[in-house]
This record gives structure tokens, C-alpha cells and sequence, in this order.
């Protein structure tokens, strides 16, 4: 019979098979920021005000491609603590380049980057902990400067079906890079 123990850690370690690695491509976002207290963090309120402004804009007609993202801002190196709630959130949509963004939201324009991709487990977000350790043993990959995306899965249908959070799939984006050998 396998030790409990050890059995455990191997369910507690990101396999390669668990990682995908990605390209995210340079685009133009709508942000919304939002800073202070909250028992499970700013987030929710930073993603509500994304939310109203692509059904008031009607966005989806215009860019049914759209994604929807956001980060924690807490610290100034944008790196994620697993299980610490945000007190800065930032969430965006992306859009049309020549879209118009009114206040209190702005407008942005985001380079692109490689992450590594997971899929969110549990919502206590521990999975964080474990990308950043999947990186940090890769052999292949190590962490890049940049935001820590949380990224909605299927944005389009979440959205059109009124942003239900029973039905949202996150993936868990860490930037990354290859190493040179």
C-alpha cells in the first residue's frame, strides 16, 4: 500500500500534462481597478464593474471574441500569494482598439506574453501556489515579470448567460519564459 503521506504530495504537484503554455496576444483592454478591505478580497467588485460595461456597451455584438481577465495588484511586483485575499484587484475586457472608454474605467493596451496555464481547482485559489511551484522545478521554464492573470473560460457564453459563478471556469495565467541553456 503507498505511504498517505506521499501519495498526497503527488496530488499536491502540477505534472507537465497539467501546464499548458500559451501565448496570449497583444490587445486593447477596458480596466477597472479597485483597491480595499474585503473578506474574500476586491475582485468581485473590480469584475462587476467590467461586467456592466459589456452589457451597456453591447461589446460582445461588436468583438464576440473578447476575454476576460484580471490580476492582483496587491503587491508592486504583481507576483500572486496563494490563499492571501487581494486589497487591489484589477479586471479587464478586451475590445475594439478604437472602442471608447469612459471613466472610472480606462483604457489600456497590454504587449502579449507566454504563460503557463492551468485550470482553477478550487476556488480558494491554492492552485497558485502550485503553478508557481511547477516553474520553479520546470527545468524548461521560469517566472517573467508581469501580471498573474485569472482568465475567464468561455467569456462569451459566461457572459450571455448572465455571468453566473456556477458556471465560470478560470485558468490561472503565470508569466513565463524559457530558459536558455
Amino acid at each position: 500500500m503507498e505511504d498517505p503521506k506521499k501519495a498526497n504530495e503527488t496530488l499536491q504537484k502540477l505534472e507537465d500534462r497539467d501546464v499548458r503554455i500559451i501565448y496570449l496576444p497583444p490587445m486593447t483592454v477596458a480596466a477597472a481597478r479597485i483597491s480595499g478591505e474585503a473578506e474574500y478580497g476586491v475582485g468581485p467588485e473590480a469584475t462587476g464593474m467590467i461586467e456592466k460595461f459589456v452589457y451597456e456597451t453591447e461589446l460582445l455584438k461588436l468583438k464576440p471574441d473578447a476575454r476576460g481577465m484580471g490580476f492582483d495588484c496587491s503587491r508592486a511586483d504583481l507576483r500572486v500569494e496563494a490563499g492571501a485575499a487581494p486589497t487591489a484587484y484589477e479586471a479587464w475586457v478586451s475590445i475594439p482598439e478604437d472602442m471608447e472608454v469612459k471613466p472610472p474605467l480606462v483604457k489600456k493596451t497590454f504587449g502579449g506574453g507566454m504563460y503557463a496555464a492551468h485550470v482553477l481547482r478550487d476556488w480558494n485559489f491554492q492552485d497558485w501556489r502550485l503553478l508557481q511551484e511547477w516553474a520553479a522545478e520546470s527545468g524548461r521554464y521560469e517566472e517573467a515579470g508581469g501580471p498573474c492573470f485569472e482568465e475567464i473560460l468561455n467569456y462569451y457564453n459566461l457572459m450571455n448567460n448572465g455571468a453566473k459563478m456556477e458556471d465560470t471556469q478560470i485558468d490561472l495565467l503565470l508569466p513565463v519564459k524559457e530558459i536558455i541553456k
